[in-house]
């Protein structure tokens, strides 16, 4: 048994200090198998991650860098970033970018004005709270198009749901596809209808996870209910609130299909948006080569804004 310079067994040695010391190399073994396992079992879902998104995003990449021609023809070669210097010098990207950048802050001011207070209200677990919870998860089994089929027929001119609707009470309903501001108004609602059921479950979610302590404190304080909000539940719900944000700005930045199926970007590109810009680009004047540029200048205005959304609601101490 090992000892000590008096004579004495040393502490952790052997089986005499109740410790058994595993030899480096057995060690070293592990944790290479370990590494192996992990790395065979995600080999899977990198793959499927490379292939459905970096290889994507890489070849959007390679496209904007080469002339109008390469992705048909091969023709064009290398030019840069001239097709971006070209983007940022068309009035019509310019107006695309200004409209999806004014329907994000519409949908999420109006998400996060509708979507706090019915949370709260399916929180206090008043009666029927089960059943409108249901209700309201009702749009998420629903696909994006089929809404926005759904939704173009109640807005129909003459025809459609809400007109007709004007017409019993003797009225005339609006021509909600001529105007473009009932136009830029339908795209909203829509949106509305697909996107509020995620923002109302999450804060839901949420709120059940709160813990109580701190607010019963409060009210035991004589907090109002405004001041419990803002110091408490809010803070609280922080982490909550960026995962919303993240994913609404993602979602939010990137609408196509609601546009495409309502409008068209329609009356006069007035509701063009850079999806539906890039999509024009690329099917309609075979500019693959623009419609890449407009595709990864779209990802990195999401990307900042997802970032700068986060930054703003992290805590001084996660800082």
């Amino acid at each position: 048994m090992p000892q000590d310079q008096a004579g004495r067994p040393r502490r952790g040695s052997g089986i005499a200090g109740g410790d058994v010391v595993r030899p480096p190399r057995l060690h070293l073994d592990l944790r290479r198998r370990a590494s192996a396992t992990g790395i065979i079992l995600t080999f899977p879902a990198l793959a499927a991650l490379a292939a459905t998104v970096v290889y994507p995003i890489g070849l959007t990449l390679w496209l904007s860098l080469h002339g109008k021609d390469y992705a048909m023809t091969g023709a064009g070669g290398f030019v840069g970033f001239a097709n971006y210097a070209r983007l940022l010098g068309s009035s019509e990207f310019l107006a695309a970018l200004g409209h999806t950048l004014g329907f994000v802050a519409a949908a999420l001011v109006l998400e996060a004005a509708i979507a706090l207070p019915v949370a709260l209200a399916l929180d206090r677990g008043l009666r029927g709270t089960p059943v409108f919870r249901a209700i309201v998860a009702l749009p998420l089994m629903v696909a994006p198009v089929v809404g926005a089929l759904a939704w173009r027929w109640m807005f129909a001119d003459a025809y459609g749901v809400i007109d007709s609707i004007f017409a019993r009470f003797g009225g005339e309903g609006p021509l909600w596809f001529s105007n473009i501001w009932l136009a830029r108004s339908a795209i909203v609602i829509t949106n509305l209808w697909l996107a509020l059921p995620f923002d109302i479950l999450m804060l839901v979610a949420g709120l059940a996870s709160l813990p109580r302590e701190p607010l019963e404190a409060a009210r035991v304080d004589g907090a109002s209910f405004l001041q419990i909000l803002r110091l408490i539940i809010l803070p609280l719900l922080k982490p909550v609130i960026a995962i919303i944000l993240v994913i609404r700005f993602a979602d939010a930045f990137r609408i196509f299909d609601v546009v495409y199926v309502l409008t068209g970007s329609g009356p006069a590109n007035s509701t063009d948006v850079l999806s539906t810009y890039s999509y024009r680009l690329m099917f309609s004047a075979f500019d693959f080569a623009g419609g890449s540029a407009a595709s990864f200048l779209l990802v990195i205005v999401t990307a900042m804004a997802s970032l700068l959304a986060v930054a703003a609601l992290r805590s001084p101490r996660n800082a």
